[in-house]
């Protein structure tokens, strides 16, 4: 892997949420630059997820009716894409580009993102605007390397246009200088949702609620908030990417004294969790990062994904100067603050926060953090009711990997083929099989 700064994802799909796409029931894997992360989807797969079974894939345009256009299931295989030669092409390095390429992998091995350009939806999606940001030529080329990918007739390829594309609309990316995967996810899947957004033109932000209406706005349920929330959001947004990638969380604040709450709800396309550290007894360390530096010297142990998703949902008090100011009491109160997930994804990419500052200084993150290849389990994460709408368990499909400091370093991929039931290591333009056991690697 090659991460120019350091940060890991993974790639979990909901398998049983292939009921509403059967074509999920596969894996996948994907890499990245230090910032590392993970693809789960639904079943039991799920670092990276995108649509829950319960959730039908609403399309505005359509008025409201379930949309089966955009995630069609071609057969109970995920990954059958009348291509038994995918997985085996690699992607060359143009000296520090294999955070696009690990990224590239990782989104080319999500099967219904796939079929999507595959099949040629995104031609009728694509809102060629009249400016020169460039964006409508990077869903262009990425449309035509996931076709060349997918036929498999190379070892593999020069994604040289596609880079150009890209280059074309980010001066961050236009360089030849390392960049971060996760930075790079992120882009590729904003630009590609811009550019293939149903809702165009899009009507103007929704208006802020008044008083009035935030106080009947807390007196619904958890579920109703969520869907009043989720339906301001797709009026201006929907695309392939709202269908699979983006998911919803509650952010909840309840005042101390007279229990007062304020909801409010955003949008995600990758969970950002932190690596929590743990003293040589079991107990949490003062310190919530492990210093790289440190490190080496206390061998601080390794931590599961449970452990970060646990620090991401885990309850914060807001004391001293961070009091709240209370509507209902009319001056400054301790509070508590909670994040849970509203609406699971179909693929979830969790990423993993590899940084720590300190002062002036930032710097990797070397802890191990551990994680299942099948059947990791969201319930406890969770808004209470959605287990009772969706399945809240993953697999792994996807993995981005990244080797070396924050100041340099190297991508790679790990990606699930589910027509050969085997994982794939991609190494730019070399590939090879890989254990399923070596897939959760520190390097994640």
């Amino acid at each position: 892997q090659q991460y120019s700064v350091p940060s890991g994802q993974g790639f979990y799909h909901h398998p049983v949420a292939a009921g509403s796409d059967p074509s999920l029931n596969g894996r996948m894997h994907a890499g990245g630059h230090l910032r590392n992360s993970t693809a789960y989807d639904h079943q039991a797969q799920m670092m990276v997820a995108s649509g829950a079974a319960g959730y039908p894939f609403m399309d505005p345009s359509s008025g409201g009716a379930a949309n089966n256009e955009l995630l069609t299931p071609s057969s109970r295989n995920p990954l059958s894409l009348d291509s038994a030669s995918y997985g085996a092409t690699g992607l060359k390095n143009f000296g520090n580009t294999c955070f696009m390429n690990c990224v590239i992998q990782c989104l080319v091995g999500t099967a219904p993102f796939s079929r999507y350009f595959l099949q040629g939806g995104w031609k009728k999606d694509l809102v060629r605007d009249n400016s020169k940001n460039g964006k409508s030529d990077v869903v262009v080329e990425f449309a035509r390397l996931v076709h060349n990918m997918w036929r498999g007739q190379y070892g593999s390829l020069s994604p040289i246009a596609f880079r150009s594309a890209v280059g074309s609309c980010s001066a961050q990316f236009k360089s030849n200088d390392q960049e971060d995967a996760q930075e790079f996810a992120s882009f590729i899947l904003d630009t590609l949702h811009e550019s293939m957004n149903r809702v165009h033109p899009r009507p103007p932000p929704e208006r802020d609620l008044t008083p009035e209406e935030e106080f009947m706005f807390e007196r619904m349920t958890d579920m109703q908030q969520a869907d009043v929330q989720w339906g301001r959001y797709i009026r201006r947004n929907w695309s392939i990417m709202t269908s699979i990638f983006q998911g919803q969380v509650q952010s909840r604040l309840t005042c101390l004294s007279c229990k007062h709450t304020s909801t409010t709800y955003f949008t995600f396309t990758e969970l950002s969790v932190p690596i929590p550290s743990y003293s040589g007894n079991g107990g949490k360390s003062a310190t919530s990062l492990v210093r790289k530096s440190s490190l080496g010297r206390h061998n601080a142990p390794p931590v599961s994904i449970y452990q970060c998703l646990d620090a991401y949902s885990e309850v914060e008090v807001l004391e001293g100067d961070n009091k709240w100011q209370c509507p209902r009491c009319q001056t400054k109160r301790r509070a508590s603050k909670r994040l849970l997930i509203s609406r699971l994804p179909l693929v979830l990419i969790v990423h993993l926060k590899r940084f720590s500052t300190i002062g002036h200084f930032r710097e990797k993150l070397e802890t191990d953090v551990q994680f299942p290849t099948q059947n990791l389990n969201m319930e406890s994460y969770v808004m209470p009711g959605v287990c009772k709408v969706a399945p809240t368990g993953y697999n792994l499909y996807a993995v981005a990997n990244h080797f070396g400091t924050l100041s340099g370093g190297h991508y790679t991929a790990s990606v699930f083929n589910g027509h050969r039931g085997q994982w794939n290591y991609f190494d730019d333009t070399r590939v090879s099989p890989v254990p399923e056991q070596k897939v959760a690697s520190p390097a994640a």
